[in-house]
């Protein structure tokens, strides 16, 4: 163990172990929650940008379709830093200063390995897996959209794993000016790539992936830079691969990935789902998805914030010995963000017809946008639990058994009873909508009554 830390890594971890909680609290979210805010204003703006393109209907399912099948590897790349943030959160509450950048450093290296083994598989079989989630007539334009995402997943890794890395150090700050920078990047060439204003050309959906592309390399050159200014700053001397340290963060991670990968495949099985139904509301059904996922991550922010600052709070808390106190700081993330999130919630409720027609010139999609926002809305503040728990669960290194809970509500239980509804009993995409929201509200019982439960308190990374 060493204590030779820098004095603001020292200042931040005695903040988060000794400080008044709410105060910590409020301090770790607000900057990840401009930065959801500004991450889903982009989502949004993309969805504007590509919904009033002349084939809206099939570039905004094209988008969805390459959106759902990219998420696959995102689950993968977050497990990992899930993995990293964990450990780098627990040995900074330690005080092992050595540790954390070790830490850091091996899943720098981990994301470089990851982000080659699952890019080159979606470039190649691109095609056959937007053709598998359900891509029929715009199977061409999904595809070109997919490969080209694909070829940046390097990029992508490391900025996660960076940014991630972070936040384990309690850095919130860092993370948003990278997001905030790389998103901006990212509108400016999305208007002028899918747009082409004044004297440039308009590429349309493959306008916007490659200013996908563009904006990854600005943030993961960001992430690597504040990552060198950092408590964690000689994490690059650990670059190296290190067995012991593999196996170690993959320990956590790969419970971690299965989780997220429990989220996106039943997702990308859900969009299989809707193409079942008969046509053109099949097609009608995954553009508003698309579409409806982008205004629901609205609700998301404040669950991203304080699922975020609930990581850092529980590690760092259970590293320092204050077990009782990383449980009490995740309870007080979890009440603000179901608080906020009920409030956005209420906006679905009031304002779907007018969020909906923002962005489809098609009245049938805005309509079961609408119809989505007013259904999910019931779920959010359940949704809001399951996140914060879920973050504060990874700050402890507990990724098994949420992500069983994972599993039973989003595969075993979700994709059966969409099917049911949606197709058997010919409810069609609202049918859908139902099952997505009362299987949202299942895990968050479960997922809170297992933190409650405490085990996570006892597992050592």
């Amino acid at each position: 163990m060493t204590n030779s830390q820098p004095t603001g890594a020292n200042d931040t971890s005695k903040f988060i172990t000794t400080g008044d909680l709410r105060a910590v609290v409020v301090q770790l979210a607000w900057p990840t929650t401009i930065s959801t805010i500004v991450m889903t204003l982009y989502n949004l703006i993309n969805r504007y940008f590509v919904g009033r393109l002349p084939n809206s209907d099939s570039a905004l399912a094209a988008v969805g379709v390459g959106g759902t099948i990219l998420m696959l590897q995102f689950s993968i790349g977050m497990g990992l830093s899930i993995a990293s943030a964990a450990l780098v959160a627990r040995f900074i509450g330690a005080r092992e200063e050595e540790n954390a950048n070790i830490a850091a450093g091996q899943g720098v290296f981990l994301s470089i390995l990851l982000g080659l083994l699952t890019g080159i598989p979606l470039v190649l079989f691109a095609r056959s897996l937007v053709g598998l989630v359900g891509a029929k007539d715009f199977i061409a334009l999904s595809t070109y959209y997919t490969a080209v995402i694909a070829s940046s997943s390097i990029l992508l890794f490391i900025y996660i794993v960076a940014t991630s890395c972070l936040r384990g150090a309690g850095d919130v700050k860092a993370p948003l000016y990278a997001g905030a920078i790389m998103i901006a990047v990212n509108v400016l060439f999305d208007w002028i790539l899918i747009w082409g204003p004044g004297p440039f050309t308009s590429y349309g959906v493959a306008g916007a992936a490659w200013a996908t592309v563009i904006s990854r390399f600005a943030g993961m050159a960001l992430g690597l830079l504040y990552l060198r200014r950092s408590a964690l700053g000689n994490c690059f001397v650990h670059i190296a691969p290190k067995i012991t340290w593999i196996r170690r963060t993959l320990n956590i991670a790969w419970p971690a990935m299965l989780q997220n990968l429990m989220m996106t495949i039943p997702m990308m099985a859900f969009v299989g789902i809707l193409r079942m139904l008969p046509s053109p509301e099949n097609t009608q059904a995954q553009a508003a998805l698309t579409v409806a996922i982008s205004i629901e991550s609205l609700a998301f922010m404040p669950g991203v914030a304080y699922s975020s600052a609930a990581t850092p709070i529980v590690g760092q808390n259970l590293g320092a010995g204050f077990a009782d106190r990383a449980a009490k700081g995740a309870f007080i993330c979890a009440k603000h963000a179901i608080l906020i999130m009920t409030i956005v919630a209420i906006g679905f409720l009031v304002f779907s017809t007018q969020l909906a027609s923002l962005f489809t010139n098609s009245a049938a999609v805005a309509g079961l946008i609408a119809s989505y926002l007013v259904i999910n809305a019931f779920s959010e503040p359940f949704l809001a639990a399951t996140m914060v728990f879920r973050g504060a669960l990874q700050g402890a290194g507990d990724t098994r058994f949420p992500a069983w809970i994972t599993f039973v509500c989003n595969f075993a239980l979700r994709l059966p009873l969409a099917w049911c509804l949606a197709v058997y009993f010919s409810y069609g995409t609202i049918g859908a909508w139902i099952a997505m929201a009362s299987t949202t509200v299942l895990s968050s019982f479960l997922m809170t009554g297992w933190f409650a439960i405490g085990k996570w308190k006892n597992i050592k990374v």
